[in-house]
């Protein structure tokens, strides 16, 4: 089975592409400013843009006082609509293959008896459970996330925190993030006095 985690390892080709929208948007977007937005290291942000001028998708033109414009060349173009359709392909493979492996871990809750269930994490994962979790027979009780989203209400929800899973009345939480994944279940974990309810993960 496919490696789900490596899905959410930005590509060098996502990379690209990112930059190659920014730049065709911003010309004089700084080597800084990429890499505050795409959250890289400076280094990482100037390495990309040599490897992309020596490519031929960007070339470099002065502008004072001491500064650079970067503007997509014929090629840089034609790389770009390359990976945006690659993107789009990529997106649809992603959320398949997703579907699926959910899909297979609320047959294996079924199996062991789960009724209500309640997610932890709010991301793309989540959506995609809520939306395979329809017509299953299992009922979704809740949504967990860190402080940053509790009291928002998502599906008719409001996220809380882990620390409030008791009051849900769960059979099992399962963990709608394979990024934060190991986080969350030491988060879990350290205050398990509730052995009754079951751990899952994607």
């Amino acid at each position: 089975m496919e490696n789900y985690n490596t899905l959410f390892k930005p590509s060098e080709e996502m990379r690209d592409l990112q930059f190659l929208e920014e730049i065709e948007q911003n010309p004089k977007v700084s080597q800084r400013e990429l890499s505050n937005k795409f959250g890289i290291a400076l280094g990482m942000a100037n390495a990309c843009i040599k490897r992309m001028a020596r490519r031929g998708l960007i070339k470099l033109t002065g502008i004072p006082p001491r500064r650079i414009a970067y503007y997509l060349t014929p090629k840089g173009f034609t790389e770009k609509t390359k990976l945006t359709l690659n993107f789009f392909s990529y997106n649809i493979h992603h959320y398949a293959e997703m579907k699926k492996r959910i899909g297979e871990i609320f047959l294996e809750m079924q199996n062991s008896g789960v009724k209500r269930v309640a997610f932890y994490g709010v991301n793309d994962e989540m959506e995609v459970a809520y939306i395979t979790l329809q017509g299953l027979g299992m009922k979704l009780v809740g949504i967990l996330d860190d402080e940053n989203n509790w009291g928002k209400e998502i599906f008719g929800y409001k996220v809380i925190g882990p620390g409030a899973v008791k009051s849900l009345n769960p059979d099992a939480i399962l963990i709608t993030s394979m990024r934060y994944q190991d986080s969350y279940v030491k988060t879990l974990m350290k205050q398990r006095d509730w052995d009754s309810i079951k751990i899952f993960t994607i």
